[in-house]
């Protein structure tokens, strides 16, 4: 039976019986709905959004999406299910005021969680918002967009209620809690194709797995690398750094995070620098192997070349390793000889039983993106690449513009296959796909279901995943095997015992939270982890400051200078300028000097230059000084001083550090705010009392006292600055 509610198109939707379980579910609570791609999360998305519109009508209904062409296609359906008509999509593309217009005359915004955590940044008002849909949800953990917009959702919204959607949420039971926290989930609606009221809505996808004998030429290349990955690893085992020097325990997972972890130690000097260069060393040796064991001689040739180009010290020690020397002209020679991975014409061979049908390939390199097109080209196949928009030295991306062409183009049948890296993995509706090969086995269980979930959505599909074996192809089909094998156990028994009680505490705490302090952050430190700190503790928005890096309140402003950028802005005077527009703006100017380097060793500057100018700064400019050891150091701070001065001072945090006010009421409060001894929350009183910038210019000084907060003195100050005469 079709769906009947005033927000939904008459015979637009026909609801299935998980569906109908999930939408009553969803709509009492922060719900995570876990389902198989294919099977309607975004049908229980538009439900769940026309009750929340049908039962808070002045509210608005936020969908996120991690791309535009996702946003797109997302809009589309709703416009295909929904009877509403403002709907927009909002992205970085689009100037701000244009996107704030949108979001005014829009009950429906689709957006990326960038556009979205920016435009909050900049004050964007989400309270109004009822209802917060975030797909492709599992990427809320770390510092993803998704993560500051669902804290401040959960802070400020009058009407709150959030629907995430996953196909695949982790392997890793403890990520899967950080999903629930991080959301407020109190309810958790999971759903794997084993289930009895799913199964008959699923297709069949029958998965081959087709495996290639290394050409013996390779094995020479192979163990010159080998050999050098090996001596790199035995002299991090003596410097300390590793207990075992054995390959086989080795992975480029623990080689970053020991990279991580040997970086650390570098400024105590000796070992560490060693220790520093070899991991460098190995990780390239690493990515060499791998490149020649999944992808070929081609790809291995052009990375070499690329490699030599750097000039960099580890790069330098390993062409001077004779290993080095024999693998690079054993891969030309065979280059030469025009000897493949023996993947490119099997791939070739799947193809050719597959003539006339879609067929999607997934490969990890863009270098492999352009030999496998190149060879069907060749073969009389119609192939397309579809990548990502970063550009990857010599080969520029592919904008979200040029994507949804390819899609539309893809659709009409004008390519038999598109080669695709991991862009096309996540909830594109790319259509009928019937075949989907992975050019080679990935680690990850989260890509590893999106790349088979792009086939059997409308009828039975086909996967085949190519295998070099005894390579790492094995070992990386064999790890995602297992991670999703684990997390089809977890999903099976998702529910309150993967909600962990920090999650209900979590809850408690947005509930009862009410004050809250603000930070006014400068653009230029937009890019620093003092942003991202700033975000977990306090609102934060972003301004152009015409002084300052950060403001604390009306009268506390912050300069945060390096130490290295504090004795360069010394050496070209930008520091005494800066000292004196703080003092002259601000009644409580601070600097914060960050690092924790020896500051008179860095530059050729006399010791006694630095102590004479660090005392001019507190003496002739009144501005104190707080050292700080690092950017999280910086922020606790800047945090520590915001509460102080918002919370235990009552000082409002002033509009005056944004040069351009953008909304009318902005620029009214910045008119008055610019009055003497008149801060954020008199201009606003002010302006509540006499209704205009022109009445509060106007008014008299009795009618000036009648406003809490100005007494005589105050309003003297104020009609002599308006009357007096200008003079320079």
């Amino acid at each position: 039976m079709h769906v009947t509610h005033p927000l939904v198109r008459k015979d637009a939707l026909e609801l299935r019986g998980y569906q109908e379980k999930i939408i009553s579910a969803a709509i009492e609570a922060n719900t995570l709905v876990v389902l198989p791609t294919g099977l309607g999360k975004t049908v229980i998305a538009a439900m769940v959004a026309a009750h929340r519109l049908q039962t808070c009508p002045e509210s608005r209904v936020l969908f996120l999406a991690p791309t535009k062409p996702l946003a797109v296609q997302h809009m589309k359906s709703f416009m295909k299910f929904l009877t509403i008509e403002n709907m927009c999509v909002l992205t970085g593309a689009e100037p701000v005021k244009k996107r704030r217009g949108k979001w005014e005359e829009s009950k429906v915004i689709f957006a990326t969680p960038q556009t979205i955590e920016n435009d909050m940044l900049r004050g964007l008002d989400i309270s109004d918002v009822s209802l917060v849909i975030f797909d492709e949800a599992h990427r809320t953990t770390g510092d993803y967009s998704y993560v500051s917009i669902a804290k401040d959702y959960m802070r400020h919204a009058k009407n709150q209620l959030i629907l995430a959607l996953t196909a695949s949420p982790s392997s890793e039971k403890e990520k899967v809690k950080e999903i629930c926290t991080k959301m407020g989930i109190k309810n958790v609606e999971a759903k794997t194709d084993r289930d009895e009221d799913v199964r008959q809505y699923t297709q069949d996808v029958k998965v081959t797995w087709v495996k290639y004998d290394l050409p013996g030429e390779f094995s020479e290349i192979h163990a010159n690398l080998k050999e050098m990955y090996k001596k790199q690893l035995v002299s991090l085992k003596e410097y300390g750094f590793l207990d075992s020097a054995d390959p086989r325990k080795m992975s480029k997972t623990k080689l970053l995070m020991l990279q991580t972890q040997v970086r650390a130690h570098l400024t105590s000097g000796g070992v560490a620098f060693a220790a520093a260069s070899r991991i460098a060393s190995a990780i390239k040796i690493n990515h060499a192997i791998e490149l020649l064991e999944t992808q070929g001689i081609k790809a291995l040739d052009e990375y070499l070349t690329r490699l030599k180009a750097q000039n960099t010290k580890s790069v330098k020690m390993l062409y001077n390793d004779p290993n080095m020397t024999a693998a690079v002209e054993q891969t030309k020679k065979l280059r030469y000889a025009g000897f493949e991975h023996p993947k490119i014409n099997g791939l070739k061979d799947i193809l050719s039983k597959h003539r006339g049908e879609k067929i999607l390939i997934f490969t990890q390199y863009r270098d492999s993106v352009d030999s496998i097109i190149e060879k069907l080209n060749n073969e009389g196949f119609l192939a397309h690449e579809f990548i990502g928009q970063a550009r990857k030295g010599a080969n520029s991306g592919m904008t979200q513009k040029k994507q949804i062409e390819i899609l539309e183009k893809f659709r009409d049948g004008k390519y038999d296959a598109l080669v695709a890296t991991s862009v096309a993995e996540e909830g594109l509706d790319i259509p009928k796909v019937e075949v989907v090969i992975f050019y080679e086995p990935i680690p990850s269980e989260i890509r590893t279901i999106q790349r088979r979930g792009r086939t059997g959505r409308q009828a039975a599909g086909r996967v085949y995943v190519l295998m070099a074996k005894g390579t790492r192809d094995e070992a990386y089909y064999w790890s995602s095997y297992y991670k999703e094998k684990k997390m089809r156990d977890i999903v099976d028994k998702m529910g309150d015992d993967v909600i962990a009680e920090e999650t209900q505490q979590s809850l408690t705490t947005y509930a009862v939270e009410t004050e809250h302090v603000k930070v006014l952050v400068d653009n230029r430190e937009r890019n620093t982890k003092i942003l991202s700190t700033l975000k977990e503790n306090c609102d934060v928005e972003l301004a152009h400051l015409p002084v300052g890096d950060y403001l604390a309140s009306d009268r506390v402003c912050i300069e945060r200078k390096t130490t290295e950028d504090f004795l360069q802005s010394l050496i070209d005077k930008r520091l005494m300028e800066q000292m004196t527009e703080m003092k002259r703006n601000f009644e409580i100017p601070i600097l914060i000097i960050e690092g924790n380097n020896d500051i008179y060793s860095l530059r050729n500057i006399h010791a006694n230059a630095i102590r004479g100018a660090i005392s001019s700064i507190a003496l002739d400019f009144g501005v104190r000084i707080i050292p700080a050891r690092d950017e999280e150091d910086t922020a606790n701070y800047i945090i520590s001083l915001a509460k102080r001065e918002q919370l235990e001072n009552a000082r409002p945090i002033a509009l005056r550090g944004d040069k351009k006010p953008e909304l009318m009421h902005e620029k009214q409060r910045f008119v008055i705010e610019s009055l003497p001894n008149v801060s954020a929350v008199l201009a606003q009183r002010l302006l509540t009392k006499f209704g205009s910038v022109e009445n509060v210019v106007c008014a008299t000084e009795d009618e000036l006292t009648q406003v809490e907060g100005i007494g005589k003195k105050k309003a003297t100050q104020i009609r002599q600055v308006i009357e007096a005469k200008y003079k320079l």
